[in-house]
């Protein structure tokens, strides 16, 4: 009977360890989230990206992006507009965002630098009707929106290091005269 007792309790030990490990593990990726930092789903290796661009439209005014998931069919599944008109045009824009009675509020506050600086105001609605999403945000003169099939896509979308690069080479441009 020791013989068998003694793999036994190392057996169960393992399995214990292993699970509080992994809850451990789980708990600090929601933490994680909850921070505003998104867990990245695949690994870096992965030949898949999770957004996949279909095209784009650059005005000197304004841009659009198309960009699809990899098991969609819907070559506009997610789009990025950016206005760089003026700060009276990005106003306009975020107000009617905001205010349309086409859509429904689901929140609404302020846009956060990854240094957690505040740098501009955010709404987040659902078009009526449907289940399409909108994030808008200013940053000074700039109106940005993102629309997405689901409010999860669109938030995965808005902090996406496509987002993070699109708005800074924006900016700079911006800055230096190019707008």
């Amino acid at each position: 009977m020791r013989h068998i007792a003694l793999p036994v309790a190392i057996l169960l030990l393992t399995f214990i360890a292993g699970v509080g490990s992994s809850r451990l593990l789980q708990n600090v990726l929601h933490l994680g989230r909850e921070k505003g930092i998104l867990a990245n789903r695949r690994s870096p290796s992965s030949s898949c990206p999770q957004f996949i661009p279909t095209g784009s439209l650059l005005e000197p005014d304004y841009h659009i992006y198309w960009y699809k998931t990899p098991g969609s069919s819907d070559a506009e599944e997610i789009n990025f507009y950016g206005d760089f008109r003026s700060a009276q045009v990005t106003r306009e824009h975020f107000e009617s965002n905001a205010t349309t009675d086409a859509a429904t509020l689901i929140e609404r506050g302020y846009k956060f630098d990854q240094q957690g600086r505040r740098i501009g105001e955010r709404v987040v609605t659902v078009f009526k009707g449907s289940e399409v999403f909108q994030i808008s945000w200013t940053e000074r003169d700039i109106f940005w929106s993102v629309q997405a099939p689901s409010l999860r896509l669109a938030r995965e979308f808005e902090e996406s290091e496509i987002v993070r690069s699109i708005t800074m080479s924006n900016k700079s441009l911006q800055s230096d005269g190019g707008f």
